[in-house]
């Protein structure tokens, strides 16, 4: 039984420090073909909350790009506005030919909401509508990549791993430790009480 419970506990141990960027939930990877002084997009959706981004980006040619995360209302703004600065989540300026590096960073809450009305006619006069607004838990997100700085044609890997906030994989472990601990003691409990006994 000790062994059993040290083993598990190890293990939960283990993962428990694992940092949160290898718990993986969802990955996305995109080629980009920019031709200079354009720009070029791809959107993704997630449904978690404040979720954690690992963002790796290589240029393999051309550039310096500039690239950013938008969500939906912002990119709106970004475009209409002849791309003028907006605030990012997250991203990187002036990344040059041959670099590879990686950003890391928090998407935040996710607040998509969806309203639907529901309608009750009393009589021919009279008319009741209701309103039920629910949170959807799931926001679409743009990654932009700008060549607008660029002195040519950039070629540009992306790569974005999301996944589940510390926090989250603290709760869960902590769950898990407390079923291993309860299922161990039960094990005790059904352990003969002769299987210690020594014989002489």
């Amino acid at each position: 039984m000790k062994k059993s419970l040290s083993i598990g506990l190890s293990f939960l141990a283990i993962v428990l420090f694992m940092p949160a960027s290898l718990v993986n939930a969802e990955k996305f990877d995109w080629y980009f073909n920019v031709p200079v002084d354009n720009t070029d997009h791809r959107s993704f959706t997630v449904s978690k909350d404040n979720l954690f981004l690992q963002m790796s980006i290589e240029v393999y040619e051309g550039g310096p790009i500039n690239i950013f995360i938008l969500d939906n209302n912002t990119f709106t703004a970004w475009n209409f506005g002849n791309g003028e600065v907006v605030s990012a989540y997250l991203g990187g300026t002036n990344i040059s030919e041959g670099s590879k590096i990686t950003i890391e960073g928090y998407l935040g809450t996710a607040d998509v909401m969806r309203t639907d009305f529901t309608t009750i006619i009393i009589d021919e006069n009279t008319t009741v509508v209701n309103s039920t607004v629910t949170n959807l838990g799931v926001r679409e997100y743009i990654l932009v990549v700008d060549n607008r700085d660029g002195n040519a044609g950039a070629s540009v890997d992306v790569s974005i791993l999301t996944t589940v906030d510390m926090p989250t994989i603290l709760t869960t472990l902590s769950a898990l430790v407390f079923i291993t601990v309860i299922a161990a003691n039960r094990r005790r409990r059904k352990k003969s009480p002769f299987e210690d006994t020594k014989t002489r």
